[in-house]
C-alpha cells in the first residue's frame, strides 16, 4: 500500500513540475534565466551565432589585411573547414576564404569543392566565381564534370558566366553533354554571356559551336522558334 502511495505522489509531483515548466517558459523570469544560461554557455564555447558574426567581421576586414595576416587567417579557416561538423559554419568559412587572395586561401577552396555537404560545395563554386583567375575556370569545369549533385553542377555553370575567356567555353560544353535539361539550359545562358552569341536554346547548335567554333545555318533556330522558346 505504502509503495503504491509513493508512486502516486511521485507521479503527481512529476505532472505538476511538468505543467509548471511549460507554464513558465513564456514568463520574463524564464526568458532571463534562458539568456543567462546562454551567456554562461558562450563563456565555455562561442555559440554558432557568435562564430558566424566573427566570420562576417573577417570578411569586412579582409581586403585591408596584408599578405601575412591573410595567410594566417586562411590557415585558421582551413583547419575549421576540415574539423568543424556544422555545414552552415563551413559554408560561411568558405565564403570568408573567398575574400582572401593568398595561395593558402586558394588551397583551402580547392579542398572545399570536395566537401561532403552540397551547400558547402555550392558556396565554394561562388567563391571561385569571384576569384577571377584561370585556375577558377579549371576548378569549376572539374566540378561540372565530376560532382554528383545537380545543384552543385548548376552553381558551377552559373559561376562560369563570370569568365569571358576562351577557356570557359569548353568548360560549359561539359554541361551541354549532361542529361539534365535544366543544367543544359543553365549552360546555354552562361555561354550567351561568355561568347556574346545567341543560338537560342538549341542544345545541338551550342554543342556544335563549342566543338568547332562555328554553327551551320540549319542548326540556328529561327526568330519564331526563339520567341516560342520564351513562352
Amino acid at each position: 500500500m505504502c509503495n503504491s502511495v509513493s508512486k502516486l505522489v511521485l507521479a503527481l509531483g512529476f505532472c505538476l513540475a511538468l505543467g509548471f515548466s511549460w507554464g513558465c517558459m513564456g514568463t520574463p523570469v524564464y526568458r532571463m534565466w534562458h539568456r543567462r544560461q546562454w551567456m554562461e554557455d558562450e563563456q565555455v564555447q562561442p555559440s554558432l551565432h557568435a562564430r558566424l558574426e566573427e566570420l562576417e567581421s573577417l570578411r569586412a576586414r579582409a581586403r585591408g589585411m596584408n599578405d601575412t595576416e591573410q595567410s594566417k587567417i586562411a590557415a585558421d579557416l582551413a583547419r575549421a573547414l576540415a574539423d568543424d561538423p556544422t555545414p552552415l559554419y563551413r559554408a560561411h568559412v568558405v565564403r570568408t576564404l573567398g575574400e582572401l587572395s593568398t595561395p593558402a586561401a586558394a588551397e583551402a577552396l580547392r579542398t572545399a569543392v570536395e566537401d561532403r555537404e552540397p551547400r558547402v560545395r555550392i558556396e565554394a563554386c561562388a567563391a571561385w566565381g569571384r576569384r577571377g583567375t584561370e585556375e577558377a575556370v579549371a576548378v569549376l569545369a572539374d566540378v561540372l564534370g565530376k560532382d554528383a549533385d545537380l545543384d552543385v553542377r548548376m552553381a558551377a555553370a552559373r559561376e562560369l558566366e563570370n569568365y569571358r575567356t576562351p577557356s570557359a567555353i569548353p568548360a560549359l560544353g561539359i554541361a551541354l553533354d549532361d542529361s539534365d535539361p535544366a543544367l543544359q539550359h543553365r549552360a546555354i545562358r552562361s555561354l550567351k554571356v561568355v561568347t556574346g552569341k545567341d543560338f537560342g536554346n538549341s542544345v545541338p547548335a551550342w554543342r556544335q559551336f563549342v566543338r568547332t567554333g562555328d554553327v551551320q545555318a540549319s542548326e540556328v533556330p529561327s526568330l519564331a522558334e526563339r520567341l516560342r522558346d520564351l513562352f
